[in-house]
């Protein structure tokens, strides 16, 4: 979750205020990453998640080892880390990649150190919300949202105490770049969502047969906050759909906003009348309580701060939010991302085969990208074999191999991009291995706790990939058995 600086105290009126710092950086955009990492003790009889003191000597142990700037931050509950890698133009994108993989080596290693084993699963399968709500970090936001939640969020708080994700952020060139990658991503995101998934067949500690972040998300984030924003899809322009933007954001209902010494005050429970239009009456419409208003919108596809070393915002940035969390994950992610901002190639070819199945601009582009979040969050174990657009995911994915396949010769990421191409190919999603292998709840904790981690360390590889001979032994009559071929 986005930070803000408490005491910005700069009146903002109108969105003239403000809109200059969306229309982009030109020809200097950089994009960057952040992963979500939970951690478990695997010599607790019950599995029991890392504690908030384990928390903080792992944090300060991995911060200690890497004065790397602000490399790793909690989030709300305190079994999550989160990882923030450098950013970079798209030629150096494998700097970044090497960059994050080795913070990514050396948390595992020192959590390792302490007892401590990340999760290999990017939801806790036997974990409750409430559970996890117990244990909220110290930090006056999280406080106020979490402890106590309000009654009526708790969907919302729900959603996400269990869900952890990938994000990859992109400073836009221009008012046109920005919309053309917002919308795009929005068509992409119900194959995006599958293609990186590794769940397992739980969560909450109960089965499910669809994508389960995909329907926390759907039902727990309140109105207007989360999944797909249809103005994105109704304006004609870049510039429009930053002025659709702001206002969504100035009449955004909060639940919580700063007072004029820098303290939090939380609203009360059912009550939604707080904008920050209305924060004008108080006198409190400032930069921080605006920032603050824009990041409690949980889009999909999500436009936040840039900030400078100071942590003043001078400028806009959109972020992806839609990729899970696993060996290869946030790999894939950020080059595809990337790549969809920055190499002409391949999101012109992206574009084409979108509008092949019917997912690129049209009236009915709307309507089209709902049908296909539902399909994929209702899969009910089909994974690709469901309709997307006019075709079949299955058939799109084949298809998005070939990009993918002309992009890493390109950029000279073969390897980097062989799991996603793998699981394109097979269909063979690390969601779909999950299932087939640990297709019990029993069996599901027993590898959680016992799983080697150093399965993280070759990001290389998908779960097709990395356990081949197991399910050829456990599961000789699976389609994804015999993919390296």
């Amino acid at each position: 979750m986005s930070e803000v600086n408490a005491q910005d105290l700069t009146i903002i009126n109108n969105m003239d205020d403000v809109y200059d710092l969306y229309t982009g950086v030109g020809d200097s955009g950089k994009s960057g990453l952040e992963i979500e990492l939970a951690f478990v003790d695997p010599d607790q009889p019950d599995l029991d998640i890392m504690s908030l003191s384990q928390n903080r000597v792992l944090k300060h142990s991995a911060l200690s080892s890497l004065e790397d700037g602000d490399w790793l931050h909690n989030e709300p509950t305190s079994e999550l880390l989160e990882i923030a890698s450098n950013a970079a133009a798209f030629p150096e994108i494998g700097s970044v990649l090497a960059d994050v993989n080795a913070k990514i080596r050396l948390l595992t290693k020192k959590a390792q150190d302490l007892g401590l084993k990340r999760s290999y699963f990017q939801e806790l399968p036997d974990k409750t919300a409430d559970e996890l709500l117990r244990n909220i970090v110290d930090l006056d936001r999280y406080q106020i949202m979490y402890a106590p939640y309000r009654e009526d969020m708790k969907q919302c708080v729900q959603y996400f105490a269990v869900c952890k994700s990938n994000q990859v952020s992109v400073s836009h060139r221009d008012p046109e770049h920005l919309l053309e990658n917002v919308r795009r991503l929005y068509a992409l995101a119900p194959f995006l969502f599958l293609l990186s998934d590794n769940s397992s067949a739980f969560i909450e500690n109960k089965g499910f047969k669809g994508h389960g972040g995909m329907a926390l998300r759907h039902n727990g984030l309140l109105e207007g906050r989360g999944g797909v924003l249809p103005y994105v899809f109704d304006v004609q322009s870049g510039e429009e759909l930053i002025v659709r933007h702001i206002e969504h954001v100035m009449r955004n209902p909060i639940f919580m906003y700063y007072c004029k010494d820098g303290s939090l005050k939380g609203v009360p429970s059912g009550d939604w009348s707080v904008t920050f239009d209305r924060l004008k009456e108080k006198g409190l419409n400032t930069a921080s309580n605006y920032y603050l208003a824009q990041s409690l919108l949980w889009p999909d596809v999500k436009i936040a701060t840039l900030k400078d070393s100071s942590g003043k915002v001078n400028g806009h940035r959109y972020e992806a939010r839609m990729f899970g969390v696993g060996i290869h994950q946030h790999q894939t992610a950020y080059i595809i991302t990337s790549a969809l901002a920055f190499n002409q190639r391949f999101s012109e070819g992206v574009h084409d085969l979108l509008d092949r199945y019917g997912l690129a601009y049209s009236p009915d582009l709307f309507g089209n990208v709902q049908q296909a979040y539902a399909s994929a969050r209702e899969h009910n174990g089909a994974f690709f074999d469901i309709p997307y657009g006019e075709g079949t995911m299955q058939d799109f994915a084949k298809d998005f191999a070939y990009l993918l396949e002309t992009l890493a010769n390109d950029i000279d990421m073969e390897d980097e991009l062989l799991p996603a191409i793998t699981i394109c190919r097979t269909g063979c999603t690390d969601a779909k291995v999950n299932r087939l292998l640990f297709p019990t709840l029993e069996e599901t904790i027993t590898f959680q706790r016992e799983h080697d981690s150093e399965l993280f360390f070759n990001p290389n590889q998908c779960a097709v990939m990395a356990f081949e001979r197991e399910l050829e032994r456990d599961v000789p009559s699976s389609c994804c058995t015999s993919v390296r071929s």
